[in-house]
């Protein structure tokens, strides 16, 4: 080869190394890097809970930028626990309705003993059967063992409405969140340049939330 050819080919060489960018670099992978500068991107869909950074701030690779709340699907699809009724008012609920009960039962007696004393003059002078008399006291009898047995579970209900009082009200247990919280982490070093992401924005899966400038 001839020192003629040899300074065309340097010539060449030289001219096509001008063409290709100053700031061309590969993307690196998954990290969404390129030409020094790497977007942070969503991992997943949901509402931006918290933003970590500051634009102009430095970070180091896997530095948290934006904190997302996932919504757990599967956790909203489950029922809803009702809460627990207080003790007190139970217990308060069932003297209420013991009272109520005495009070229908003290009414059934006494309707009974009327029949009784306007049954008992008739059979005497035959106007009326001894069956219809015999009748009228069984439902008498009947109705006093109900009031008998209303009176003792008023009893029962005003004890257990003294010992629910007695007793300190257990605390409602914490209700945990729905869901989780994942972060969107710088894929490498650099200096925050726009965050675009905001507090309460819904984000979709792969969204970008922040750009930053790659340290060279």
């Amino acid at each position: 080869m001839t020192n003629d050819l040899r300074r065309r080919l340097a010539v060449i060489i030289a001219a096509a190394a001008t063409l290709l960018p100053a700031g061309c670099q590969r993307a690196s992978d998954g990290g969404g890097a390129a030409g020094g500068v790497v977007v942070v991107n969503a991992p997943a869909a949901g509402e931006v809970r918290r933003v970590l950074v500051a634009e102009g701030a430095h970070v180091e690779a896997g530095t948290p930028v934006v904190e997302i709340a996932v919504r757990d699907d599967a956790a909203q699809a489950r029922p809803v626990s009702q809460p627990t009724e207080d003790p007190q008012a139970r217990a308060a609920r069932a003297v209420t309705s013991a009272q109520g009960e005495i009070e229908a039962a003290r009414a059934e007696v006494v309707r009974t003993q009327v029949e009784v004393d306007r049954l008992t003059p008739l059979v005497a002078s035959g106007q009326a059967t001894q069956g219809e008399l015999d009748g009228a006291r069984a439902r008498y009898y009947a109705a006093q063992q109900r009031f008998q047995r209303a009176q003792d579970a008023a009893q029962g209900a005003q004890s257990g409405l003294i010992a629910a009082r007695s007793q300190p009200s257990a605390a409602a247990p914490p209700v945990a969140p729905a869901g989780r919280v994942v972060t969107a982490d710088a894929t490498s070093a650099g200096t925050v340049s726009v965050v675009s992401a905001r507090v309460g924005d819904r984000v979709a899966q792969g969204q970008p939330l922040a750009t930053l400038r790659a340290d060279q």
